[in-house]
């Protein structure tokens, strides 16, 4: 009797597991933000050395990343969506950077209740 429910037990464990590690992933990315155009009005300047190890960034702003003679530019997800610190290199152009760089984003103060 119980051999026959560990295979629906394990089946419904894995796919919850897959279903929560897919939501996880999409709705961190989605947190992230959004590349901003090579033109858009800036909030910050973070020059990106090879001494960077971090960078510390506040949700809703839009930040131009220079590394070396390249640069992108980046607009992080408004409010305050608690997101977790990330490599830059998730958001950053493919080969730009080459050492990890991790992403620190502040909640805005201007969305937080009081």
């Amino acid at each position: 009797m119980k051999t026959k429910l560990i295979l629906p037990v394990l089946t419904a464990m894995t796919l919850a597991a897959a279903s929560t590690a897919a939501f996880a992933g999409v709705q961190q990315a989605d947190l992230r933000g959004n590349a901003a155009p090579a033109q858009a009005a800036v909030d910050q300047v973070i020059v990106v050395t090879d001494a960077t190890r971090h960078v510390n960034v506040t949700g809703g702003s839009t930040v131009r990343f220079v590394v070396g003679d390249r640069s992108f530019s980046w607009t992080f997800q408004n409010g305050s969506a608690h997101v977790l610190p990330f490599d830059l290199a998730l958001i950053a152009p493919q080969g730009l950077l080459n050492h990890r760089v991790m992403a620190y984003v502040s909640d805005n103060p201007l969305y937080q209740g009081n």
